[in-house]
């Protein structure tokens, strides 16, 4: 059976899928926001609360993965083009600890929160079963989008949909 599984992540490795799939965002019908409070590299708090009045993008992610590895510099680039006070991405790494983030940060610099999910709770919470998941929350809180697997965060839909979702100032 190991052999099998070797032998499978080796094809998939290398008859990969294109870095963006065309996945698209999908609306929201699972329910309430679940609450999401989780150490930031540097041991501080983040709290998705906290962040109430800005569109937020929660991203499930880990260094390990492929798409999600793919799909980020994406949000870096859709959070400079539309972030300040309106617009934040905050990305959750499923359970590795801050060396691994922090050496995976060196080779590809970013500069999005990034928040550690050390004992898979959060993930747990949020329903979330592949990676990347990503979930639009908008100004009041509240989930209004998800997407499971990679999406082009810089196509002009995306950016609509969440442009549409953005307080007016």
């Amino acid at each position: 059976m190991r052999t099998l599984l070797l032998a499978l992540a080796a094809f998939f490795s290398i008859h990969s899928l294109p870095a963006f799939c065309g996945v698209e965002l999908v609306p929201w019908t699972g329910g309430a926001t679940p609450a999401l409070a989780l150490k930031d590299l540097d041991g501080r708090t983040i709290r998705l609360a906290d962040l109430k009045g800005k569109v937020v993008v929660v991203n499930f992610w880990a260094t390990w993965c492929g798409p999600c590895v793919a799909e980020m510099p994406a949000m870096q680039q859709l959070r400079d083009k539309i972030g300040g006070a309106r617009f934040d991405v905050l990305a959750v790494n499923y359970r590795e600890g801050t060396p691994r983030i922090n050496e995976f940060l060196k080779k590809r610099p970013l500069q999005l929160p990034i928040v550690r999910d050390a004992d898979g709770a959060a993930r747990t919470a949020w329903g979330v079963k592949v990676f990347p998941t990503s979930f639009v929350v908008d100004a009041e809180g509240r989930i209004r989008y998800s997407v499971q697997g990679d999406a082009d965060w810089m196509s002009s839909k995306v950016e609509s949909q969440i442009r549409d979702l953005l307080p007016k100032s």
